[in-house]
């Protein structure tokens, strides 16, 4: 089914990393496997109630069309996935699923949107957006308004939000409606932020080499970074391509890109843009000197080794302290994923650096419990009380255990306790696949619907087999500080937004420029006259709107 769309209204970009799936298949419709649409299965000769969902959800077979973000090299239909038939048949609605991988998805979304294609539900992951907003959509006549039928029609959902103040507060537009379904994160037993994947980290190795315990405060780390230097090492301490670092944090200063570098003042509830804040010109001067010293990368300007290639400061012993790393490569993930062959490599986390001892670690993340939107579109129309209702079923604890971890007594198994484990099945593929692929036989395991860390953790931990896994025990640890700088997370409205848009682009390459070359010391401007500069560029007005929003976010 196809249905004519504004061309070019609805975007899509994808951070690297934001979506995990493992198995399925690349860019297929499915075809359907069971009764025909229309005819009585017998999956609905009996009902049953999942709180306030009345399974199925239908007694006429019913079917939709769904696109979907899906990695995976072992199932080429996803109807053909164990999970998936059995919320076929606790449902009665069978799905034509099209998916594309998450690196093919960004291109051929826009493809599909310049045709004119579309489906009843999409989902195509990672942080999309309809130019203007959810709202947008719905005026333009593309997107369902769900608020009506969330309320009616979706009581898992509603309850998993009402039981987590800041996840009602986040899924809830300005104007008090819930205008679309979003996902919901959490654990397998309640709602609650996932943590934060990146974070400062340091070489374990080599801290326990050179005798020395872990910096708590500044000073720590310059004595430290100075030891290292002096013992050889060329790029003792790293900063990202923009010359921001987590080490800001002990000034209470974001020089994080991925948050655009705003920051919001708790106490004070303002929002702040960092060379406005206080202990600005204090931080900035301080890593000057220390590149002066020769303490920081000379080469930091190139980026992370995760975009350059280049792991030879890993490879070489030539860095202590790390910023900015990812969960994925931490202990030693970059010797066992082959990246390098220095198989000493330890990298550990660190919660953060105070300036002052006793003072509290700052994090600059917002663990946020709801996620991407799921676009329902005007074609399902005809179909919206059981799109909502299976939506609906997404958010349910039996649909979770399908979707993660696939049928009872094949792929898991319960103890006496409630714990999941994996069986022989999974943990001993016959055919030789790894624990991932071997389950992506009877699980789903995308971030559709309910998004669940217990869920999504459970292959690591098995594959780890009792040992500890270094990527879960840094999230936790860079998400343990309970003070954050992070803005909330707010929607600017349409005429914000294209205002904000049409500065702020300048605003954030003079923001990159300056703080590059004020380190490498080629920008001799003082702090007051470039706070002059970014004002010339309507920083004040940008800054108003978004304490606009963030008024209104604290006004539900």
């Amino acid at each position: 089914m196809k249905k004519q769309i504004m061309a070019g209204l609805l975007t899509v970009s994808v951070l690297t990393g934001t979506l995990t799936a493992c198995g399925g298949s690349s860019s297929n419709n499915t075809s359907a496997t069971s009764a025909p649409a229309g005819e009585t299965s017998e999956a609905a000769a009996e009902t049953r109630e999942i709180n306030g969902l009345t399974l199925p959800v239908s007694d006429e077979k019913q079917e939709i069309s769904v696109l979907i973000v899906y990695d995976g090299n072992v199932v080429d239909d996803l109807n053909e996935i164990a999970g998936i038939k059995a919320i076929e048949e606790a449902t009665n609605v069978h799905v034509n699923w099209t998916t594309y991988t998450q690196a093919e998805m960004p291109e051929r979304f826009q493809q599909l949107l310049a045709t004119g294609e579309y489906f009843d539900v999409m989902f195509p992951g990672g942080v999309e957006s309809y130019s203007g907003g959810y709202e947008q959509g719905i005026e333009d006549g593309v997107l369902i308004d769900m608020d009506p039928y969330i309320r009616e029609y979706m009581p898992n959902y509603m309850s998993l939000i009402e039981s987590n103040e800041e996840a009602m507060k986040q899924a809830t537009y300005d104007d008090g409606k819930l205008h679309s379904v979003k996902v919901i994160k959490g654990t397998d037993e309640h709602v609650e932020g996932p943590g934060a994947i990146m974070g400062p980290s340091y070489r374990a190795d080599i801290l326990e080499e050179m005798g020395e315990d872990v910096p708590e405060t500044v000073e720590d780390l310059h004595q430290l970074l100075i030891k290292a230097r002096d013992r050889g090492m060329t790029a003792p301490m790293t900063l990202e391509s923009d010359g921001g670092t987590s080490l800001s944090l002990a000034w209470g200063i974001n020089t994080d890109w991925s948050t655009n570098y705003w920051q919001y003042d708790i106490e004070t509830k303002k929002v702040v843009y960092p060379p406005f804040a206080t202990n600005w010109d204090d931080y900035l001067d301080t890593m000057r000197d220390w590149y002066a010293e020769g303490l920081i990368d000379k080469n930091f300007t190139v980026g992370s080794p995760l975009l350059s290639g280049d792991y030879s400061n890993f490879e070489n012993d030539q860095t202590l302290f790390i910023d900015y790393w990812f969960s994925h490569v931490m202990g030693n993930e970059l010797y066992s994923q082959g990246y390098i062959s220095n198989e000493k490599v330890d990298v550990k986390p660190l919660a953060g650096i105070v300036l002052n001892k006793g003072d509290e670690i700052t994090k600059c993340t917002w663990d946020a419990c709801i996620g991407q939107d799921i676009f329902v579109t005007t074609q399902a129309e005809d179909k919206i009380e059981v799109i909502s209702k299976w939506l609906d079923y997404w958010y349910t604890p039996e649909a979770l255990r399908y979707k993660y971890y696939g049928i009872e007594g094949e792929s898991y198994t319960v103890g006496s306790d409630g714990s999941i484990e994996f069986t022989d099945q999974i943990l001993h593929s016959p055919d030789g696949l790894s624990i991932s692929d071997e389950l992506s036989k009877y699980a789903l395991r995308s971030y559709f619907g309910y998004q669940s860390s217990t869920g999504e953790n459970s292959v690591p931990i098995a594959a780890a087999g009792g040992d500890a896994v270094p990527m879960i025990e840094s999230v936790k640890i860079w998400a343990s500080p309970e003070v954050t700088i992070h803005l909330p997370q707010v929607t600017l409205s349409a005429e914000d937004t294209e205002y904000t848009s049409r500065y702020m682009t300048d605003i954030q390459t003079l923001l990159q420029e300056r703080m590059v070359k004020y380190i490498m010391g080629t920008d001799t401007e003082s702090h007051d006259a470039f706070r002059e500069k970014l004002k010339s560029f309507n920083i004040e007005e940008c800054t108003k709107r978004y304490q606009a929003a963030v008024d209104r976010y604290n006004a539900k």
